[in-house]
């Protein structure tokens, strides 16, 4: 992509594949449009710390303070279930998913469970793509200037 199409507000394609999908909560991307829905893609992480950790954490319940062997057990949890997403999109053929959910349990008894889910999708960029509401009023005000400015500097010569 060169610069002119960046500046013209075209976004960069996403070719897709395990390192190559994107995800959002949200409908769809800002500048780009879906193309075709794949499905339902999801990853499911259930996790358990060692009894000895467990232990540890019990006493810390106590004393108070961070129950980090907790904090690192449910971080662990969400990214293998968001890899595994991301393998099921690939599959599909997808180079995104939308509408992304977490749901979280467990850690009360040494566990953690994590399912994500959400819609696979293909989606393109959308040519000379100018937003709308503010950041497309800024953009377009950034341009009205630039305009005004190089006409300014021609007629100066």
């Amino acid at each position: 992509m060169d610069r002119v199409e960046l500046l013209s507000g075209t976004r960069p394609d996403i070719k897709g594949g395990k390192s190559k999908i994107i995800i959002t909560g949200a409908d769809g991307f800002d500048g780009y449009e879906i193309m075709e829905y794949k499905g339902m893609a999801w990853g499911i992480s259930v996790r358990a710390k060692d009894l000895g950790q467990d232990c540890a954490m019990g006493c810390k319940q106590f004393t108070g303070g961070e129950l980090t062997s907790y904090s690192q057990l449910g971080e662990e949890s969400r990214q293998r279930a968001i890899d595994k997403m991301l393998q099921m999109a690939n599959r599909q053929n997808a180079n995104a998913v939308v509408h992304v959910e977490f749901e979280l349990t467990g850690a009360a008894q040494g566990a953690s469970e994590v399912v994500v889910h959400g819609t696979a999708v293909v989606i393109k960029p959308i040519i000379n793509y100018v937003p709308a509401g503010a950041i497309g009023n800024i953009l377009a005000d950034m341009q009205e200037n630039f305009e005004k400015n190089q006409i300014l500097v021609k007629s100066k010569k």
